[in-house]
């Protein structure tokens, strides 16, 4: 990551990272602004919708990872658990990650050195199950002793998102803020095509926000998500602003 470049600079076109994102299971709530600006670089801000601020956890799995062309033993396929928040800089529609979860400790340091990204490691075993018209997508990790699942059901069949009932702004992001240990803020420029969704039939999911993220995420606990979604996923490529 670097620092945002001013309008008009040209942008890098060799991407640092490049990967396979399958099957992201979304669960969407709309929370108080109050609760994400704390987590928020400076000069971003909650992007709002009626008024309030919308966090997601997100389930997904990373396939062929390549970092700089180059795959890295153990950051080439794998889980990961995000949860994040959506935000805007100007006329610019991003995200923020406020914790993301993977299994290996050597793809969680170099989630954090390489791309200054608030990566930990915990166990997590991820599952995809064709049961005839139907997908299953299962994910079970492990955070301080205690042991959390999210498991979707939806159709095998998908339509693209921008034909579903499901807001652009949840999916049409380019741009990844974080900040350096300076509080300044960074980003990465994110590409890949529309993706498209599977309809969702079934949810079940156990979940202590308060416990992976702060005591501050437990008025999530108990709460249905205002929307639930599986994307089916696509190729993604992570470029650095250019200089």
């Amino acid at each position: 990551m670097t620092s945002l470049p001013p309008p008009g600079l040209p942008e890098r076109r060799r991407p640092s990272l490049t990967a396979r994102w399958t099957n992201l299971v979304l669960l969407t709530y709309e929370v108080d602004a109050a609760l994400v600006r704390p987590w928020l670089p400076r000069d971003i801000e909650p992007d709002l919708t009626d008024g309030r601020a919308l966090v997601s956890l997100i389930a997904f799995d990373f396939v062929d990872t390549r970092v700089r062309g180059r795959r890295i033993p153990g950051f080439v396929d794998f889980p990961e658990i995000n949860f994040r928040t959506y935000v805007r800089q100007g006329d610019r529609r991003g995200v923020v990650a406020i914790r993301e979860l993977v299994p290996s400790p050597l793809a969680a340091a170099i989630g954090r050195l390489r791309f200054n990204e608030p990566f930990r490691s915990a166990p997590i075993e991820s599952r995809t199950q064709s049961l005839g018209d139907e997908l299953v997508v299962e994910h079970r990790w492990r955070w301080k002793d205690q042991r959390y699942f999210v498991r979707m059901t939806a159709d095998q069949t998908s339509i693209p998102a921008s034909a579903a009932d499901a807001p652009h702004h949840l999916f049409g992001r380019r741009w990844a803020y974080g900040r350096n240990r300076k509080g300044v803020p960074i980003v990465l420029r994110i590409e890949h095509p529309e993706w498209a969704l599977r309809p969702v039939r079934t949810l079940d999911f156990e979940v202590d926000f308060g416990a992976l993220y702060g005591p501050e995420w437990a008025v999530l606990n108990g709460r249905q998500p205002q929307a639930t979604h599986l994307a089916v996923g696509s190729a993604v490529s992570i470029f650095p602003p250019g200089r």
